[in-house]
């Protein structure tokens, strides 16, 4: 089966004037056309904007409104301005998209290029996100397309706070977030890894990552949660939300994936999918942040290969710090693992005590 790249050089206008910069869309697309443009698997997608009323799968038509006045509310991460919101509108569409193209068989894959806003939530903007596309994505795919079971794993380095708060009283949405601790990076400590709310309580399962945790660890988590996880909940479809920000040279984060690493991430989830659920997944590559502009492309072809089983030669654009190994923080990641476990227990069967 192919898998869409769900791609418009009018994305190019979600550009905050900081780190996030809109020509990072374009940089992706040069290297993916060098690299695989002529593999007959892939087909590039042009979305279209998403209606208000695709918007208010998830947002509520005040917030909407106030995000067409360009009004604000969090200016230092998330500036609005006609441009943005109109692209912020796009990476919706094509989130809501992707997952109609997965859905109706057409394809087996769908990868938004720059999306997964994770912070976002129903009534407010947030740490670069404005239209929640995973949202969209999936209360589209439970609304309209009859799913019952959607599976989210979110690997990016932040905690998935805004997907989090849409989903947390859902037991239709199990969401497994695996991040850098949020004691140490953006959304910060207050975000104290929550479990769900309701009849959602023990389906949204955090899992904090000590700084710098590289390969074999991030490896030993989806082994030990993701894909249990996944056996037991036995999702209809898999989003996943990635990225570079995970990788040992990202300049806003402090973690420690190669490319092989982020690479394995998405052979895991592939492999998880087409056991489980045909092969159907919806992704969003979209995070990575460094001044050359170097790593994030990189980034995202490595876990679209992952994703795709294709294997594909890519140098690490920086060189590794003189600490970094492979192995960093697997003693700390079993104790978080094992802690995991016994927390969700009494909520998965995969988990309890032999």
């Amino acid at each position: 089966m192919r898998t869409a790249i769900l791609y418009s050089e009018k994305m190019r206008e979600y550009d905050l004037g900081h780190v996030l910069t809109g020509d990072r869309y374009e940089s992706f697309i040069r290297l993916f056309r060098e690299k695989l443009g002529d593999n007959p698997l892939f087909e590039i997608v042009e979305p279209s904007y998403a209606t208000e009323d695709e918007l208010q799968f998830v947002h509520t038509e005040e917030y909407i409104r106030r995000v067409e006045r360009c009004e604000s509310h969090d200016p230092h991460d998330t500036p609005l301005s006609p441009p943005v919101v109109r692209a912020a509108k796009l990476i919706a569409g094509a989130g809501k998209l992707a997952g109609e193209l997965v859905q109706s068989k057409r394809f087996s894959k769908a990868i938004v290029i720059g999306g997964g806003v994770q912070h976002a939530g129903r009534s407010y903007e947030k740490g670069f996100g404005i239209f929640s596309d995973v949202g969209v994505c999936a209360e589209n795919l439970l609304q309209n397309h009859g799913l019952e079971r959607i599976l989210i794993v979110d690997t990016d380095a932040h905690a998935g706070d805004g997907i989090y708060g849409i989903f947390a009283c859902d037991p239709r949405v199990l969401f497994v977030s695996i991040h850098q601790d949020p004691r140490t990076l953006y959304p910060g400590p207050g975000y104290r890894n929550p479990m769900g709310e309701g009849k959602g309580v023990g389906y949204s399962v955090n899992i904090p990552l000590f700084p710098g945790t590289g390969d074999l660890a991030y490896e030993y988590v989806l082994d030990e949660v993701f894909i249990p996880l996944a056996e037991e909940f036995y999702p209809e479809l898999i989003i996943m939300v990635d990225g570079s920000d995970t990788h040992y040279s990202d300049r806003i984060t402090c973690m420690g994936l190669t490319l092989q690493g982020i690479h394995m991430i998405g052979d895991k989830v592939r492999r998880t999918a087409d056991r489980i659920c045909q092969g159907k997944v919806v992704a969003f590559a979209g995070s990575g942040y460094d001044p050359g502009g170097i790593l994030f492309p990189r980034g995202w072809l490595a876990s679209i290969c992952g994703l795709t089983g294709i294997e594909i030669d890519l140098e690490e654009p920086y060189p590794a710090p003189a600490e970094h190994t492979r192995d960093y923080a697997v003693l700390e990641t079993r104790r978080v693992v094992e802690g995991i476990k016994t927390t969700f227990a009494p909520y998965w069967k995969c988990f309890a005590p032999l």
